[in-house]
């Protein structure tokens, strides 16, 4: 027995209705959450830029976020307070030479689309009394499974203040210590200079220094490298002692640190001169 054509009509009339309705349920459910998601995720990064470099919460602190325009061959820079929007970034623009094309203010409307330009990661300045008071810089490298996403902290005088990896997809209880503040502290202490030479060793870690870095997310950072002052002179100049079991990992954090590092104080001596205008 045939279905009258009305019928037929009618039920993909309600077909359509239902499924119509629920796209527009569950694309407001994606927007709420992406938006709650991206609160959260502004929340905690700018806990840990002030956490790393000892500020209080409400330090005014410059992002600034690096593209790639290939079309024309330059470096985009665009600088604005952090976590304020509707606040006009100012950009600043190079060659891949280093030499300067323009500086400006930009008004929204008057803005060079993202779209087309490959990002390059975010720095971040805080400054105190007119000067900077350190840096944090966004980096990425390749774990053993996957992207590896990170912060460093450098003070004025380009020395380590901390790493603290930020998102992450190694195995639990082996790639993953290297989110670890035992595993991270090693870093403290040690200058940009001799970052460039510093290795990764399998050998185990001495007791004392894993006993002192324990202590060190739950000490002031001052009050920590005071405390240990003779250990951080010695283990400065020693490897980096490797996650058991996840040298790839451990390899793979301390390469990327050394090269965001490298690459930071290049862009920076460019940069300098022109951020008093986005401060």
């Amino acid at each position: 027995m045939s279905t009258p054509r009305g019928e037929v009509l009618r039920i993909a009339a309600s077909m359509t209705v239902v499924c119509v309705l629920g796209a527009a349920v569950l694309g407001g459910i994606y927007a709420a959450t992406e938006r709650y998601a991206a609160a959260a995720r502004l929340t905690s990064e700018r806990r840990a830029i002030t956490e790393m470099l000892g500020l209080p919460g409400s330090a005014p602190v410059l992002e600034v976020s690096q593209f790639l325009d290939p079309a024309r061959r330059e470096v985009v820079y665009r600088a604005a307070p952090f976590g304020r929007a509707g606040v006009p970034p100012h950009q600043v623009v190079f060659t891949l030479d280093g030499a300067l094309v323009s500086q400006d203010s930009l008004a929204p409307a008057g803005e060079r689309a993202v779209k087309g330009l490959t990002p390059l990661g975010r720095m971040f300045l805080a400054r105190r009394g007119g000067r900077p008071a350190g840096f944090v810089i966004e980096g990425t490298t390749r774990g053993y499974k996957n992207r590896i996403r990170f912060f460093v902290a450098l003070s004025g005088s380009w020395e380590l203040l901390g790493v603290r990896v930020v998102e992450h997809e190694e195995d639990p209880g082996l790639g993953a210590e290297v989110a670890t503040p035992w595993f991270q502290g090693q870093f403290v202490g040690r200058s940009a200079d001799a970052l460039r030479s510093v290795e990764v060793t399998k050998q185990p870690m001495p007791e004392d220094w894993r006993a002192a870095l324990a202590q060190l997310q739950r000490t002031p950072l001052d009050q920590w490298k005071a405390a240990h002052g003779e250990l951080l002179a010695r283990e400065r100049s020693r490897p980096i002692y490797a996650v058991t079991g996840a040298t790839i990992s451990s390899r793979a954090l301390t390469d990327g640190v050394r090269l965001t590092v490298s690459h930071f104080r290049r862009r920076w001596e460019l940069l300098a001169p022109y951020l008093g205008a986005a401060s």
